[in-house]
């Protein structure tokens, strides 16, 4: 091994991975250079090149052991866990002070040598082990304060104290079923081009009187949709703030005693226009922020500083008012100023007073709606994205904890031999733990406070996260590696305090320690059915594991009419990721496979008025409910057999991605106006997973 590839295993970096055909890959040294360069300023080490790898590797050893006890330490289920890192043949006094989080004190000592020692090293010629001090919290969980003294050196740590498992649901109940549908989709007479919180207001009142239980949607989260412009709700403006789009103005100009305003029209089987929609709502809404600060400025003011966001909304009036991304201010606002509280504070450093107003008040009010939302029996499924824009909110106000030279993506599998470069800057796993995952715990609650399960988007970014270094291809990216049982424990905290399922998105290459880690500690994995279904006449469609959330597609699979037409495949063909010869046996494949599923569902489905290819959605959706999963989604899209994908993965302008809306959802769960198709599968769901009495 090169002292460049020990010091990358050092730094936390994999030099060699194994790729989607299981086959080693190596990262270039060109890649771990770059990576290491990001991260040298957070290991403390000094790093430009290969040449100082063997010094920063010596380097990066003696840190490790003098820190003593490392800054994050874990209790499972009430047993603090302090690690010390010690001379081997030192037998001295050690002691150890917690303050929970509710304040009561917590004292220990004892001499190291009574302590389980283990992970000996040799450091500059010395013995040094791990001595474990094993604390009971009276499981008492929460976020702790751990001051220790050992080995001539006193300092403290974040002591994480939390439940094995995440949260579960209602338990004791029939296993449950919901719905997905993006919310931009949800567009009516009274949203415009793009759905919002009163439509899917509407989607709830629908799946609660069919029996369901959940409303699955893409995240929600802030966006650029003016300059700069990003509609992608996989590249947001912010984890911790709401896409101001959504906000039902209908219901907020009721509460105002306002008219509500005019609705533009929406012009059918037209993409949708987020500029225009968003223009449009925003010259709706400036007037009713104005009102909100009027009747109910106090509140606002309130819960605006006390959530950060009065600066949030001075960064998006900075914005707009330049129309350029931050990096392009003037160095005043571009470096940021200390994090702004108010309102008049905003104004002072020269952020426009109506803009403002209108940030602040939007937050306010998408809060307002969502917890309004939350309140009753169908839960919001939410999902949270895995970054941020480049030129995000979040990015901007806590810099040093993003790695903005490298960003983050998927290596290159059977679908995209390229990989895939998503423009999002990683945070630094050792900014982040220094920082005491604060930012990370806010997202979280940010959004728990208003969903019943999140979704965790690419899993295994808790464990590791594939980056290229600005300048490589997609294909010479470079795995950095995450304290995953930190961020597993803060998830199983925060999953429990807010009552909140988990999901953990774990499709693609995924490490062999992620599916049991997540069983562990009781995230759902998701099933796909579509990839499970029949190849050959005679078989069946593979079963869906039980702590599992089961669908037959997601929002970056063909729906299940795209797959039964292949459109998958001419997409495959078009953007020059399969020959013509490869093509051709697809085709041949997936003829195969529609006359498998056809003789497999036809004596489960009796409905003579359907075509082939709904009665192959209606019984595959039927083998899904009867299955084990934990809860099954059905997507409106695969209702109203429309065979456009929301995404195609890999694409930007290759593809009008996330700007199509889902025709025909009002009536997909009425039994009185929906299809003969789109009837029979709620009811085959309904039948399988009865709600609740």
């Amino acid at each position: 091994m090169t002292a460049l590839h020990e010091l990358a295993d050092a730094a936390g970096l994999d030099p060699e991975y194994r790729g989607w055909n299981d086959a080693p890959v190596a990262s270039s040294d060109e890649s771990l250079t770059a990576a290491l360069r990001a991260l040298a300023p957070d290991l403390g080490i000094v790093f430009d090149g290969p040449d100082d790898a063997a010094a920063a590797v010596a380097a990066l050893g003696r840190a490790r052991w003098a820190e003593i006890v490392p800054p994050v330490v874990l209790a499972w289920d009430g047993e603090l866990d302090v690690p010390f890192a010690v001379r081997a043949e030192l037998d001295d006094a050690w002691e150890v002070e917690i303050t929970t989080e509710a304040g009561r004190t917590i004292r220990a000592h004892g001499r190291l040598f009574d302590l389980v020692a283990d992970g000996h090293a040799v450091v500059s010629g010395a013995l040094y082990c791990v001595r474990h001090a094993r604390i009971s919290l009276d499981r008492e969980l929460g976020y702790h304060a751990v001051r220790w003294q050992a080995a001539g050196t006193r300092g403290e740590a974040f002591g994480i104290a939390a439940p094995l498992h995440a949260w579960h649901g209602p338990g004791g109940g029939p296993r449950r079923w919901g719905v997905f549908a993006p919310v931009y989709g949800l567009a009516g007479p009274t949203s415009g081009q793009a759905g919002d919180l009163g439509t899917l207001r509407r989607l709830f009142e629908q799946v609660e009187r069919r029996g369901g239980r959940y409303v699955a949607t893409l995240p929600i989260l802030a966006a650029f949709l003016d300059e700069p412009f990003m509609s992608s709700p996989y590249s947001p403006a912010s984890r911790m703030f709401w896409n101001e789009l959504y906000l039902d103005l209908g219901a907020l100009a009721g509460e105002l005693g306002i008219a509500p305003p005019a609705v533009p029209p929406i012009v059918p089987g037209t993409p949708i226009d987020y500029r225009t929609q968003y223009h449009w709502r925003r010259h709706a809404l400036d007037p009713m922020a104005e009102r909100l600060l009027v009747t109910r400025g106090g509140e606002i003011d309130a819960w605006a500083a006390a959530a950060g966001v009065y600066d949030y909304a001075a960064f998006r009036a900075f914005g707009e008012t330049t129309r350029k991304e931050w990096r392009d201010w003037p160095a005043t606002w571009r470096d940021g100023a200390p994090m702004i509280t108010s309102r008049s504070e905003a104004i002072s450093l020269g952020a426009d007073a109506a803009r403002v107003t209108t940030h602040a008040a939007a937050q306010w009010a998408m809060q307002h709606q969502l917890e309004q939302l939350a309140g009753g029996p169908v839960g919001l499924y939410l999902d949270l994205p895995v970054g941020v824009n480049s030129s995000a909110y979040d990015v901007w106000r806590y810099r040093p904890l993003f790695l903005t030279e490298l960003s983050t993506g998927a290596p290159p599998d059977a679908l995209f031999l390229g990989g895939q470069d998503w423009g999002l800057p990683p945070v630094s796993p050792i900014a982040l733990r220094r920082d005491h995952y604060r930012y990370f715990i806010r997202c979280l609650r940010h959004h728990m406070r208003v969903s019943g399960m999140l979704r965790i988007d690419h899993v295994m970014g808790l464990f590791r996260l594939y980056c290229v270094p600005h300048g490589r291809p997609a294909t010479d990216g470079v795995y950095i590696r995450y304290p995953h049982d930190e961020l597993l424990a803060i998830l199983a905290l925060e999953s429990n305090r807010a009552s909140c399922a988990l999901v953990g998105e774990d499709l693609g290459v995924v490490p062999a320690i992620v599916r049991p880690q997540m069983a562990s500690h009781g995230l759902f994995r998701l099933h796909v059915g579509q990839w499970y279904l029949p190849a050959e006449p005679g078989e069946v469609p593979g079963p869906a594991p039980a702590e599992s959330v089961a669908s037959l597609n997601t929002h970056d699979t063909a729906t299940f009419a795209g797959w039964w037409r292949g459109a998958d495949i001419d997409d495959r063909r078009d953007l020059g990721l399969i020959t013509d010869a490869q093509d051709a046996v697809e085709r041949v494949l997936r003829d195969r496979a529609r006359t498998a599923l056809l003789a497999f569902v036809e004596p489960r489905v009796s409905a003579e008025v359907l075509t082939d290819v709904e009665r192959a959605m209606v019984g595959a959706t039927a083998d899904l409910a009867a299955g084990a999963a934990e809860v099954v989604l059905v997507a409106l899209d695969d209702l109203a057999l429309d065979p456009v994908p929301h995404n195609v993965p890999g694409t930007t302008t290759q593809r009008p991605n996330w700007v199509r809306r889902v025709e025909g959802w009002s009536d997909a769960l009425d039994e009185s106006t929906a299809s003969p198709a789109a009837i029979a599968a709620i009811a085959a769901v309904v039948a399988e997973r009865p709600p609740p009495r």
